[in-house]
């Protein structure tokens, strides 16, 4: 297993109770309390896949603690259902999940619920503070996985965090760059990749929308993916797979007018530059994913670099350059995600047409 397990474990088992403890504590203050077994047994029951109305007004069943106004709805569930109950109003509202006997199991909007247990449950929709009154609808709905535990290229597998590590096996056949993506509106997931001959990669944070995600060069072989919750809570992802159509060049020498198509790693990329004849040379690097940053070194000193000097955020140099070898380091901006991908790498001597024009 990845150095990144331990991590991973502690997300979701450490904070397993965490989740329950935090749901007593906004039921005390906000929902129905000890009030929802007294008339449970009259509660509408919510029907898959139906939408109900109801209204929070001031004739609603009242919690005395705060004064807000609450509704209970009945819902029966077989062992292994995954629902999700929805709701939608026109006040600020959140719904709470209790079991038979009355237990506080989980407070959320929308609610997505694994039953462990055949049986039923009351759902109560209640009102954040004692004025949230008006209409509402709710739906409960079953939700469909397709989780087999083993990964398609390309493909999207949706599967449900409990209180375990999921674990899938992903099966490269040729070398190609992937971009794996782990996407949940209900936790903050980690994951953590382990593959042949040592390969090891974790993100937490990899995507603009705070998802795990990671773009890298696969070798071929067995890779297997390991996904968490960051602080511990279950909840429905998506693990989405896609392919870079990549044709890496393969050389480490950049010759002017020329072009080189790459893949950024964990490391710059650097390739051998020798100029024949003195000029004004342009070097540009150029991504539509990375946050490119070049650095060029040569003869007597000779050092030059750029983050943003291209179009898009791509960078490029213009210098004069003497005779001689240098080294152009390509690399991607530290703290920019994503921090691998596809790049061209180029360099040309600028003449005095290019200046004119």
């Amino acid at each position: 297993m990845s150095q990144f397990y331990p991590v991973l474990a502690r997300g979701v088992v450490g904070c397993a109770t965490a989740l329950v403890l935090t749901g007593c504590q906004m039921m005390a203050t906000g929902s129905a309390g000890s009030s929802a077994s007294a008339i449970y047994s009259g509660a509408d029951l919510l029907v898959l896949d139906e939408r109900m109305k109801g209204e929070l007004t001031t004739g609603s069943a009242i919690n005395v603690k705060d004064g807000s106004r609450y509704q209970l709805y009945r819902l029966s569930l077989e062992p292994g259902d995954l629902v999700a109950v929805d709701l939608q109003g026109s006040f600020e509202g959140m719904l709470s999940l209790y079991d038979a006997e009355n237990t506080l199991l989980m407070v959320d909007s929308p609610l997505r619920i694994r039953a462990e247990e055949g049986g039923e449950y009351a759902v109560v929709v209640s009102g954040e503070t004692s004025d949230s009154y008006g209409p509402f609808s709710i739906t409960a709905s079953s939700i469909d996985l397709n989780d087999t535990g083993v990964l398609q290229v390309p493909g999207t597998t949706r599967g449900w965090l409990q209180s375990e590590l999921r674990v899938y096996t992903l099966t490269v056949e040729k070398q190609a760059a992937y971009q794996i993506d782990v996407l949940s509106s209900d936790f903050d997931s980690v994951m953590a990749i382990d593959g042949p001959d040592g390969y090891y990669n974790e993100n937490d944070d990899g995507s603009e929308s705070g998802n795990a995600s990671i773009s890298d060069m696969f070798a071929p072989g067995e890779y297997t993916l390991t996904i968490g919750s960051y602080e511990g809570r279950q909840g429905l992802f998506d693990i989405e797979i896609a392919t870079f159509e990549v044709d890496v060049t393969d050389t480490d020498v950049l010759t002017p007018g020329s072009e080189i198509e790459g893949w950024m790693g964990e490391e710059p990329e650097s390739y051998s530059l020798t100029i024949e004849e003195e000029g004004e040379y342009q070097v540009e690097m150029r991504s539509t994913t990375l946050d490119s940053f070049l650095v060029i070194e040569g003869p007597d000193g000779f050092y030059a670099e750029d983050d943003d000097g291209g179009q898009h955020y791509n960078s490029r140099i213009v210098e004069t350059l003497n005779p001689g070898v240098y080294q152009v380091s390509a690399s991607r901006h530290p703290e920019a995600y994503p921090n691998r991908g596809v790049f061209t790498l180029s360099a040309e001597r600028r003449r005095c047409e290019s200046l004119e024009a």
